[in-house]
């Protein structure tokens, strides 16, 4: 197929070139686990509705559709900038087949993706690798040099020595293939990155000031996950898919992530071991120990990326239980005068689509390490494996506690079975006086003035001691070399 695209403010018009019969639009973007319904977005269309994403058109059609979306994992139009994930704004017919866009730009615009020129189009030779390909234009866009492989696509300034650094040091563990391109730019919102074969996107906040691990996660991505693949893992644009495995594909990237940035000399050890810290600190709520790390990847659809209030009751992060884990089996490794890279070697070199067997084989045939347990088993378990190898204290146990998290002066979080659940307390009470004063201070027994519906309540609130969240850590080997970190989590 073929799309020509006139980018108008707000819209894209899009004429596109195919065969008549059938065209899908995808519900969801690879990398992104929740449904999107992209095709919302649709307000025009040449052709007839069958499902909600499904049409019937003739072989050449034109759409209208709606991009305002400040998130690198849809589209944004304005006068002087686009930026498209291909899947939230094309539909394909058949995969395996050529995709092209020619794109009805301003000459003074530059255009920068990893799609192929030709012909004054920007072509892939199936959909999979369409829908993994970007495109971002503005007659300010700066493509950056990071190498002679590597640029960074942007409006804005960036770090590129930084980001050389990171590069470096990754392509130390698996080589580098293809040219790449990072793209990045500044918001009013903090979105974070998408991963793609030969590219990334990211988007953070102005205000935010470090970058390291950000780029060195969605970098490292290109291999774990684009070509190190989770047997499981089979998209298909429309229905969930899922996966046992994102603890490896996720948590294991962002220890990475850490163990590069400190390598290049880009990240402070202390903010290292603090990331690691904050993440440890994720599995001592009641959710790591009713949840496993596989069992967090399955109902990522559901649970992790429509994350409520009550998520660290119910659930644990793949993100955090995979760093600590792949924590646990780096300093095992390193007992046996080897290090993670050398699992990663092993299973790129060997199987690169892998199911847990093969990770588990690896690491029991070679390594004497058995992770079965830490997998399937209640997520917290890791914590506990970790203390022979890492100082772990609870800077808050045994303190007087309620049990709450607050925003601004309203609950958003109540850990089950704490003071604050058996007093009644729900998230979203707005807490308007403390013992008929207006600052908070956690004592035996306090009477908290709430709004709750527009209504005013009084609740007597006693303490019991802290069970221990805020951690801190000493991790006395690896690149940590003896660094101290505390994590930053705050429950009253």
């Amino acid at each position: 197929m073929i799309f020509e695209v006139k980018p108008r403010n707000r819209y894209f018009e899009i004429l596109a070139k195919g065969r008549e019969g059938v065209v899908i639009f995808p519900t969801y973007v690879p990398g992104s686990y929740i449904i999107r319904e992209l095709e919302r977005n649709i307000v025009e269309i040449e052709g007839i509705r069958i499902s909600k994403n499904r049409f019937y058109v003739k072989d050449n059609f034109r759409y209208l559709i709606y991009a305002v979306s400040k998130d690198q994992r849809e589209a944004i139009s304005t006068l002087d900038y686009i930026f498209i994930n291909p899947p939230a704004v094309f539909p394909f017919q058949e995969i395996n087949e050529e995709y092209c866009v020619k794109l009805d730009s301003p000459p003074n615009w530059k255009i920068s993706t990893s799609l192929k020129k030709k012909d004054g189009m920007y072509c892939a030779d199936n959909y999979d690798e369409f829908a993994d390909s970007p495109i971002e234009a503005s007659p300010y866009l700066k493509v950056l040099k990071v190498d002679d492989k590597h640029v960074v696509s942007t409006i804005d300034d960036l770090d590129v020595e930084m980001l050389r650094r990171i590069v470096s040091e990754a392509d130390k563990i698996l080589g580098d293939e293809d040219n790449y391109v990072f793209h990045f730019r500044r918001s009013d919102k903090e979105l974070g990155g998408i991963e793609h074969s030969n590219s990334s996107a990211i988007v953070v906040s102005w205000d935010r000031e470090k970058l390291a691990t950000l780029f060195a996660h969605e970098y490292f991505h290109r291999w774990n996950v684009k070509r190190l693949i989770p047997a499981d893992l089979k998209h298909n644009y429309e229905k969930e898919v899922y996966t046992s495995l994102l603890w490896f594909a996720e948590g294991f990237t962002d220890y990475m992530a850490v163990i590069i940035s400190l390598r290049a000399g880009v990240l402070d050890k202390k903010d290292a071991v603090k990331y690691v810290a904050n993440s440890l600190s994720k599995l001592t709520f009641p959710g790591a120990k009713r949840t496993s790390l596989a069992e967090s990847s399955f109902t990522t659809w559901i649970k992790y990326y429509r994350q409520d209030e009550n998520f660290l009751n119910s659930s644990i992060s793949y993100y955090d239980g995979g760093l600590a884990l792949a924590l646990y089996v780096d300093l095992e490794m390193s007992k046996k005068g080897k290090r993670i890279d050398d699992l990663f070697k092993e299973i790129y070199h060997e199987k690169r689509i892998y199911s847990f067997d093969d990770l588990n084989g690896i690491l029991k045939g070679k390594y004497e390490i058995d992770i079965e347990d830490l997998v399937y088993g209640s997520a917290a378990k890791i914590l506990e494996q970790l203390k022979d190898d890492v100082n772990i204290e609870f800077a808050d146990r045994g303190k007087p506690y309620y049990g709450i998290m607050l925003k601004d002066k309203t609950i958003a979080y109540v850990e089950d079975n704490s003071p604050a659940d058996l007093a009644g307390l729900i998230p979203g009470d707005q807490i308007i006086g403390f013992n008929g004063k207006s600052k908070l201070e956690v004592k035996d027994s306090t009477k908290l003035t709430i709004v709750r519906e527009g209504r005013i309540k009084e609740v007597i609130v006693n303490t019991s001691p802290n069970p221990g969240h805020k951690i801190k850590v000493k991790i006395g080997k690896l690149e940590f070399e003896k660094e101290e970190g505390i994590s930053d989590i705050e429950i009253i």
